[in-house]
């Protein structure tokens, strides 16, 4: 999880990657195990904003609650789903406000989506609050040891995330992701090569 750009008001993320083995194989029944936890997760949390990485096909997902709302996109076998909370977030009106792509051919899905809050003491109108750009995605591995990932990786999501910021008029930026970048590779660093604004 990775704030790209500060925000004014206080909210709460979930990345979870329980990865495909967990459904393939469901030892243990780690799928139900794994629904229930993410019911209670989004709940309990009070969560606003969920990325889910390699998680079972959601056409037969019980575990959101009722105020939630799903975005899906995959690449391959890979998937990923970007999930909000209804009733204080909606999807931006505005033409070319989300996109999806592949970070590599067939492989490594994101979502970049616009979303506008919902005035809670108006809830219903066309009024919003704040807006942010949401980012959820599944990085490819570096390829090499100790290294940050190529400039070929990030294009794809780079260009969307530009096109997005600039469809929806927003520089407010979260990135929920599963990197997969070393330790040594710093917040700066793919704010750098994402290319948001203030570097």
């Amino acid at each position: 999880l990775l704030l790209l750009t500060e925000l004014s008001a206080d909210l709460q993320f979930l990345r979870w990657n329980p990865h495909w083995q967990c459904f393939a194989w469901n030892q243990n029944d780690c799928r139900g195990h794994a629904q229930s936890a993410l019911h209670a997760m989004l709940q309990d949390s009070d969560i606003d904003f969920a990325n889910l990485i390699e998680f079972d096909d959601f056409s037969n997902l019980t575990a959101i609650p009722d105020a939630w709302a799903t975005l899906q996109t995959t690449c391959g076998r890979d998937r990923v789903a970007l999930l909000y909370n209804a009733s204080r977030w909606r999807i931006a009106s505005l033409g070319g406000a989300g996109q999806v792509g592949c970070m590599i051919s067939e492989d490594r899905p994101f979502i970049v989506q616009a979303f506008e809050r919902i005035d809670n003491a108006t809830e219903g109108s066309s009024d919003a609050l704040d807006g942010v750009v949401v980012i959820g995605a599944h990085f490819p591995h570096p390829s090499r040891f100790n290294e940050s990932l190529s400039d070929d990786l990030v294009l794809p999501l780079r260009l969307s995330l530009q096109s997005v910021m600039e469809a929806s008029a927003t520089s407010k930026v979260v990135l929920v992701a599963d990197t997969n970048e070393f330790t040594s590779t710093s917040s700066d660093l793919i704010k750098s090569y994402l290319e948001l604004p203030g570097n």
